[in-house]
């Protein structure tokens, strides 16, 4: 079979004169920047070459592995498998965020434009008695590593809306007809273990794979498939939702953990800048306490919007900084559960949209990771503190601490030491 080049270099589009700021709003499929034919699109189709590779109705090719569910019209949503339309090397790396904040925006969309998503309307209860098709796409869930597989589709896939604000970007589209895997699932003893289980609940073998050291992502796929919980209560879960829940869910369970420690003595910082965007995450000392506040360069004054929570967590869905107040405050408490403290905790986090497009809001999972992995540093003050994170955001730092609530906070409370 014909072989693509997974990373173009010189084919791809000039970019267009455009308003890259409504990108996230666009996702690529209602022409909101007034640009037609729409760049994001035009620029898919060259870094995947689709039109090249694809040949009549048959798919062959190495599955990450990866799925997607739909969220549109649930409860009958439409669910298959991503399959590259040749046999690739790189098929293991289309599906680890954790592996690309080294390679470049077009690397990475390279990877994922190449994937079509093959799609089938089913309804989400099918996930507990599921027909042949749903069945070998939940086993391709299972697997750690790529299997080779083989679809039939209706008809030639086609690019319609390709970014979302929290999902991985999305390669063309189109009607399934038949699926086949060709190779057996490598699948970890303890995912086979909770998967099995029909008895355990959802939120217990998703602690019981984080646990275990299972990616998020994998983590994700099995609770999007409906192979997660109670057999009889088991469904397909729209990806984008999926994506939250994990974040959230495990979240919540490490929140309780940090609740029995003591407070931190410093004040600590720890930044990180890839693909467009700059994570800068604050800890002070106090009860558990948690602001995400996110903003979009451009213009003279560009809006910062924020979500927080206090010492008791939140009730609601944040929703000012949806996706990415979970995606952070999950490494967030991942370290305080190392280190075991508990402290307040600002994430300041930034995009420069002149050299970013949606990517989803795993890389601000994984910014934060990997600038926790690379250690904080301690002052003295907030004072020095913040005045450190100033220095890497281009946003002036008195704005953002205007608007954050928990900054606010932490200067006008009253301290044991205001009485000494």
């Amino acid at each position: 079979m014909h072989q693509t080049k997974l990373i173009p270099t010189s084919n791809a589009p000039k970019q267009a004169s455009y308003d890259e700021r409504v990108c996230s709003k666009c996702m690529g499929h209602r022409a909101l920047c007034g640009v037609r034919p729409c760049p994001l699109l035009m620029r898919a189709k060259a870094l995947a070459q689709i039109d090249d590779a694809f040949t009549g109705k048959e798919l062959l090719g190495a599955s990450p592995p990866s799925v997607f569910i739909g969220e549109a019209g649930y409860p009958k949503v439409l669910a298959g498998p991503l399959v590259p339309p040749v046999r690739v090397d790189e098929a293991p790396l289309m599906e680890r965020p954790d592996l690309w904040l080294n390679h470049t925006i077009d690397e990475i969309l390279a990877l994922r434009f190449s994937l079509v998503r093959t799609k089938k309307y089913m309804t989400v209860e099918a996930a507990v008695d599921p027909p042949r098709d749903l069945a070998e796409t939940q086993t391709l869930a299972l697997s750690e590593s790529a299997l080779y597989s083989e679809a039939t589709l209706l008809k030639k896939p086609s690019f319609t809306s390709i970014f979302s604000n929290r999902t991985l970007p999305i390669g063309p589209s189109a009607p399934l007809d038949i699926f086949r895997l060709e190779d057996e699932p490598k699948v970890p003893k303890v995912v086979d273990r909770i998967t099995s289980d029909t008895d355990l609940k959802a939120v217990g073998g998703i602690m019981d794979l984080f646990n275990d050291g299972i990616r998020q992502e994998h983590i994700t796929r099995l609770l999007s498939v409906g192979v997660l919980g109670q057999r009889k209560k088991r469904r397909l879960v729209p990806t984008k939702w999926s994506i939250t829940a994990i974040d959230d869910i495990v979240g919540r369970r490490l929140h309780k953990q940090v609740l029995r420690f003591s407070s931190i003595n410093d004040f600590m910082v720890s930044i990180d800048q890839a693909l467009g965007n700059t994570v800068a995450i604050l800890f002070y000392p106090s009860g558990w306490q948690f602001e995400a506040m996110e903003s979009w360069l451009g213009g003279l004054n560009p809006p910062i919007i924020h979500d927080f929570e206090f010492g008791r967590g939140r009730k609601d869905y944040a929703k000012d900084v949806v996706g990415a107040y979970y995606a952070t405050r999950l490494p967030v408490l991942e370290y305080l559960v190392k280190i075991r403290r508990q402290s307040g905790v600002i994430v300041f986090m930034e995009t420069d949209p002149a050299q970013w497009i949606p990517l989803g809001v795993w890389r601000f999972r994984e910014i934060a990771k990997r600038a926790l992995d690379r250690g904080v540093k301690k002052f003295q003050s907030m004072d020095e503190a913040t005045s450190e994170i100033g220095k890497f955001l281009r946003n002036p730092v008195h704005r953002w601490l205007n608007k954050s609530r928990l900054y606010n906070e932490f200067k006008t409370q009253t301290k044991l030491s205001d009485f000494i």
